[in-house]
């Protein structure tokens, strides 16, 4: 999502100008209570790609409400191929989040008559929510970002616990108390899918998005050390991207060297890249959307955090694995994704080869 990411003056008109826009709207419309009648819901789904992976069970969640009888999934141009992992929505609308005026023209072709909105801190979203022609809002109300004014239901967001547990509390606001997890609802045998030459392969996602982005990422040279141990022990190495990471990956590929390494960046859908994971004998990643996708499927994945907070966001229900930078040597203080200091430390380093390698012995016997 780097291209809607990350762009600071857009930050600094939606924080400021957005915020007093929706403290306006707030004063000017009057809380609705949820309508009696309601059967098409929408929901909002502008975040990265991993936020759109831990929120998707809201689909089946809702669709489970016995007078629902329509899904509309509000999704961005950089998202919006996640959804191919799930059924249950009726239609996806790609909504230009970085151009207001096209996004509000967009959002209010379609009549939903309840909007439940995930972001958690651009105001955008909750602009979008309160100019759609729905009949009832639910949004966060996030600490010092502004945006909860106009909604018609507000749900606290808690810093202090997992993403998905925010996400649930969404649904409060409609008499559910949810205890859903993320889970992939489509096939995922995708004839896409490359078929790799060896059985046994392991998958590396390196590349982090958004914000201070190379500050989650492992230094490269470790990627090579990890590599040649594998390819020693007889594995195959698959690096994974997006469209961005293409030249990356091929760049890494060289430095590995050998014909057992390919680069399956950007190379296929969701589809896909999911059935890649699901054939691996482990996934080795940063926290990022990949990590959410090798949770649900269940692959064996030892996941690589340093300023991002695992108890907040990491992978669900997967707690083998997991590997951070402890908050006494610096790491695990980002919550929103962009609380980094004015000169942030680099700490991927503090995760060692080793570190990695021990843990794919002792935790999933791959070494």
């Amino acid at each position: 999502m780097k291209s809607e990411r990350g762009q600071g003056l857009l930050k600094k008109v939606d924080l400021f100008l957005g915020g007093a826009f929706l403290y306006v709207l707030g004063a000017i419309f009057k809380k609705r209570s949820v309508p009696s009648d309601y059967s098409t819901v929408g929901i909002f789904a502008f975040a990265a790609i991993g936020d759109s992976i831990l929120s998707s069970f809201l689909i089946s969640e809702i669709r489970r409400l016995s007078n629902v009888s329509k899904v509309v999934v509000f999704a961005s141009r950089s998202n919006a191929g996640i959804y191919e992992l799930f059924k249950g929505f009726d239609r996806i609308v790609i909504v230009p989040v970085t151009n207001p005026f096209m996004a509000i023209r967009r959002v209010r072709e379609f009549e939903v008559d309840i909007l439940i909105d995930t972001s958690q801190w651009p105001r955008i979203s909750a602009i979008l929510a309160a100019l759609t022609r729905s009949k009832f809002t639910i949004g966060f109300k996030t600490r010092s970002q502004f945006r909860h004014y106009a909604y018609d239901a507000c749900v606290e967001h808690d810093s202090n616990v997992h993403e998905v547990d925010n996400f649930r509390k969404l649904l409060r606001p409609l008499g559910v108390e949810s205890r859903e997890s993320p889970r992939i609802t489509n096939d995922v045998q995708a004839a896409e899918a490359p078929r790799i030459a060896s059985e046994r392969y392991v998958v590396f996602h390196p590349w982090a998005s958004g914000t201070n982005s190379a500050m989650r990422e492992w230094p490269l040279n470790y990627w090579c050390n990890l590599a040649g141990t594998l390819i020693e022990k007889g594995y195959t190495v698959v690096i994974t991207g997006g469209p961005g990471d293409s030249d990356r990956a091929e760049d890494l590929r060289r430095q590995i060297g050998g014909g057992q390494v390919i680069n399956a960046a950007a190379k296929f859908g969701f589809l896909g890249i999911a059935e890649i994971i699901n054939r691996a004998a482990c996934v080795v990643c940063v926290n990022t959307g990949i990590m959410h996708l090798s949770a649900m499927l269940d692959t064996p994945m030892i996941s690589l955090h340093g300023p991002t907070n695992p108890l907040r966001w990491g992978p669900v229900s997967k707690e083998r694995g997991v590997l951070a930078v402890s908050e006494r040597e610096g790491g695990m203080y980002l919550n929103l994704g962009f609380e980094y200091p004015k000169k942030p430390e680099y700490l991927m380093d503090k995760i060692s080869v080793d570190a990695v390698v021990n843990a794919l012995r002792l935790e999933y016997s791959i070494i």
